[in-house]
């Protein structure tokens, strides 16, 4: 495995999983967020679907590389086509709502560092996407997956890293 895609809803543990990956196997990892969002002290700015396809097609030309990340957009469909093996992690509704929840609350005492500014407002944003990520964006995801559907394993555990572990 040099090629590696980690999706899933907010809260699902992917950049964990990744960072826990990247060590063991010696493949540095991607976050998706910062191909989609220019990060400014003073707030994100969004790349353009151009930009952020251009930064991921860099990526894509090294030999291993783990990305890890939510979007369905279409610009992700060469990762995803590139990939040797996509990790769709989907533990449990409550499990991710805790960690949104837990994250924000780190963040606001500073015990956490992030990469954007938290506030209530990205807080119920990430809960929305979290709820809608079953209804919506799963089905957009099974469309970029169509042709990779194969390479598609799901992970429902609370911790991805150990349950794949167990089955490697």
């Amino acid at each position: 495995m040099n090629k590696i895609m980690i999706v899933g809803p907010v809260g699902s543990g992917k950049t964990t999983f990744a960072k826990q990956l990247s060590a063991k196997i010696a493949v540095p990892y991607y976050e998706l967020d910062n191909l989609i969002w220019n990060r400014h002290p003073s707030g994100d700015k969004p790349y353009s679907e151009e930009e952020s396809s251009k930064k991921l097609q860099v990526i894509l030309t090294n030999d291993r590389w783990i990305i890890e990340g939510t979007t369905t957009k279409d610009w992700i469909k060469a990762a995803i086509d590139s990939a040797d093996i996509i990790f769709l992690l989907l533990p449990p509704y409550s499990i991710r709502v805790y960690r949104i929840l837990s994250r924000y609350i780190k963040q606001i005492a500073k015990q956490e560092k992030a990469h954007y500014q938290p506030s209530l407002h990205l807080l119920k944003k990430m809960l929305i996407w979290n709820h809608h990520f079953e209804q919506k964006n799963i089905y957009e995801l099974q469309k970029l997956t169509d042709s990779s559907h194969k390479k598609l394993t799901v992970l429902k555990s609370y911790n991805a890293f150990s349950s794949y572990r167990t089955n490697d």
